[in-house]
């Protein structure tokens, strides 16, 4: 008897020694790669609720399916997950490195330039792999959450594929999606904040850029050398500049809501520099800096736009060939502005700040509507002279020096009615108030001085 219960309890002493010693499915390093690799090709491996301190590489065609509270996490420099094959698809997993304080660097950091991908490849070694690294076709992502120390998601030679949903965050250190040499993929629906760029393409063709919502950035959106790029129904705001469209062709810029892009004295809502045959229409550009900024850009269609409460509505600079109508400026403080920029075709749209007269039905002014370059060339070298926008001194300026009318763009028929128009809590008047402000405030100086002056002689 007593040798019974002396065999017994040894056994459960072994049993909770084992118990003890025996690693947790949840947390165990290799543990969840184990687990893939026993997965055979086509089949589906479903995650729990735990936490995997683990990195892994997917080389065959799986479904990799987590839920609420699934957990990827690691604190090396190397890609938290990696796909390295044809027909894979993520569902419903969060994404963490550990944070590091020596690796984030803030946009404010970078230069406003492009760079060449080595460069930004180079920078991006320094402070960690991407969190995921995608390379093969017809890879889905739906759902993935990521905070991430450096960029969130590389996609490297990567086509047919699609990024939907989420949410990604890089501490401003690193891009939020990166793609390289991918073509024919769709990104759509993703929460994008506090990240280095929103997305940023780079020889990137025939991609699509659908419904997400990014704040916080550089750069919202960022294309370089990436032909065909759709760019729709995006909500770009509150960054340095809401999409920046370099050394691009036939790119569509649709739909989308580029706002309060304005914490720079070089911010815009949407830049094209470069960029040629681009279509950008129906889209909202609201309290930017400057609202489209276009720079050795030529055919180019601005059209069916709602451009409003910028400080510049539309900028040129070098520009020609580009077609800008239909088009609503409504409340910018300055609506154009244009250096060596005089061969564009811009006719046809609603200027609030245009004197109106209808002729017959046409529903167009018979005084054209001028752009005025004196006022950029001079803010041009001195950014504080826009404090003087309106003033006196800048209407005796242009009296002095009269710019030859045929170097200044014209709108030979500015519309009478805006043909876009604002909702209801679209329309801001500070820009109003700001020149009425201005303007009433230099008038007085200058009545006063000159009182004075009179007074003493």
């Amino acid at each position: 008897m007593n040798r019974n219960k002396y065999i017994g309890i040894s056994a459960l002493s072994l049993l909770f020694i084992l118990f003890l010693t025996k690693p947790d499915s949840a947390t165990s390093e290799g543990q969840l790669q184990a687990l893939i690799d026993q997965a055979s090709a086509g089949s589906a491996v479903t995650l729990l609720d735990h936490t995997y301190e683990d990195e892994i590489i997917i080389t065959k065609p799986i479904t990799l399916i987590g839920s609420e509270y699934t957990v990827i996490r690691s604190c090396s420099n190397q890609p938290l997950l990696q796909v390295q094959a044809d027909d894979v698809k993520l569902q419903n997993i969060q994404l963490e490195h550990c944070k590091d304080d020596n690796s984030t660097i803030g946009p404010q950091g970078q230069s406003g330039a492009g760079h060449e991908h080595d460069n930004h490849e180079q920078e991006e070694t320094e402070i960690g792999g991407p969190s995921i690294y995608l390379s093969g076709s017809n890879i889905t992502l739906d759902n993935i959450q990521i905070n991430s120390r450096s960029t969130g998601i590389r996609l490297d030679g990567v086509t047919n594929s699609v990024i939907k949903g989420g949410k990604i965050t890089t501490n401003g250190a690193g891009h939020a999606i990166d793609v390289w040499d991918s073509t024919e993929n769709v990104i759509q629906g993703v929460e994008i904040n506090h990240v280095l760029d929103g997305i940023y393409m780079e020889r990137g063709s025939k991609n699509k850029i659908l419904q997400n919502n990014i704040l916080s950035a550089r750069y919202g959106l960022h294309l370089m050398y990436s032909d065909e790029v759709v760019v729709q129904s995006n909500l770009s705001h509150q960054n340095f500049t809401g999409a920046m469209v370099m050394t691009t062709n036939n790119a569509q810029v649709i739909d989308n809501t580029f706002s309060f892009n304005n914490s720079n004295v070089h911010s815009q809502g949407l830049l094209l520099f470069d960029a040629d045959d681009t279509i950008v229409r129906n889209n909202t550009i609201t309290q930017n800096r400057v609202g489209i900024f276009m720079e050795s850009a030529e055919g180019n269609e601005v059209m069916d736009n709602l451009i409003t409460s910028n400080f510049i509505g539309v900028q040129f600079n070098k520009t020609n060939q580009n077609t800008v109508t239909n088009n609503s400026f409504i409340g910018n403080v300055n609506e154009l502005q244009a250096v060596d920029s005089i061969k564009n075709n811009v006719d046809h749209n609603y200027w609030d700040a245009s004197m109106k007269l209808q002729q017959g039905n046409e529903g167009t002014s018979i005084f054209p509507y001028a752009a005025e370059p004196l006022y950029l060339l001079l803010t041009e070298d001195t950014p504080a002279y826009q404090l003087f926008f309106d003033s006196p001194g800048i209407t005796v300026l242009k009296a002095l020096f009269k710019v030859p009318a045929e170097n200044v763009m014209q709108d030979e028929n500015p519309l009478m009615t805006p043909p876009v128009q604002p909702d209801g809590d679209g329309f801001n008047l500070l820009p109003f108030i700001l020149k009425v402000f201005i303007g009433f405030g230099f008038t007085i100086i200058g009545i006063k001085l000159f009182n004075t002056r009179r007074k003493y002689k």
